[in-house]
């Protein structure tokens, strides 16, 4: 699974008519499957005489998580197309919901799914974004006549700190870091302090990156 990717910054909605039927799409940021069923059931009252609350989401992590359903359309007209405008934009931690409400005209398997597909790009095209990262956390404990060869780590590498505390006789500094740089970060900063550091990993966790 990928260490980095995109995400929704707040939500969005838009909505397209096709042939007298309304196609009102909202995508809002979900941090985990049970927010994405939330906002689903929230978006289901709202529009409580709507003929279809078709949707897809995509929660990131360490494990990921796919759902779409075509709430009643026809097999393969909606979530899918949904989920394909969600996956174009490699994003995550997202459910994009569009709520039909029919006006009278069959579209078609083709026009139906092209339909679903146009809203679902139409709210993202209007969307604003961020990034968000699986993060190892790395906690270093040193003496403070080290904080120099530990500091010049840190901002040569552009290394995020997520705390910072201070004892009587050491600082202790939690890093987040992608996983993939976690082992040669150890190497640097256990080199710079000429083993004079103490390091021990944490767990990982999804944060906004930088």
């Amino acid at each position: 699974m990928p260490e980095l990717y995109r995400s929704l910054a707040v939500p969005a909605s838009a909505q397209i008519k096709i042939e007298g039927s309304r196609f009102i799409a909202d995508a809002m940021p979900a941090a985990d499957e049970s927010s994405a069923k939330e906002l689903l059931e929230s978006v289901r009252k709202r529009y409580f005489d709507a003929t279809h609350h078709c949707f897809a989401y995509v929660i990131g992590g360490e494990q990921w998580t796919v759902r779409y359903s075509d709430d009643g359309e026809p097999s393969g007209t909606a979530g899918v197309k949904i989920h394909s405008a969600v996956e174009a934009q490699g994003l995550a931690d997202v459910l994009l919901v569009v709520t039909r409400y029919y006006g009278g005209t069959k579209l078609g398997v083709g026009g139906l799914g092209r339909a679903y597909f146009d809203a679902a790009v139409q709210v993202l095209t209007a969307a604003r974004f961020i990034t968000k990262a699986v993060v190892q956390e790395l906690r270093i404990t040193f003496p403070y006549d080290l904080t120099n060869p530990v500091m010049n780590i840190i901002t040569h590498q552009q290394l995020t700190i997520g705390s910072t505390e201070y004892t009587d006789s050491s600082t202790v500094i939690t890093l987040h870091l992608l996983p993939s740089a976690t082992e040669g970060v150890e190497r640097q900063l256990t080199d710079a302090t000429r083993g004079g550091s103490a390091l021990e990993r944490g767990g990982r966790r999804t944060v906004v990156w930088r």
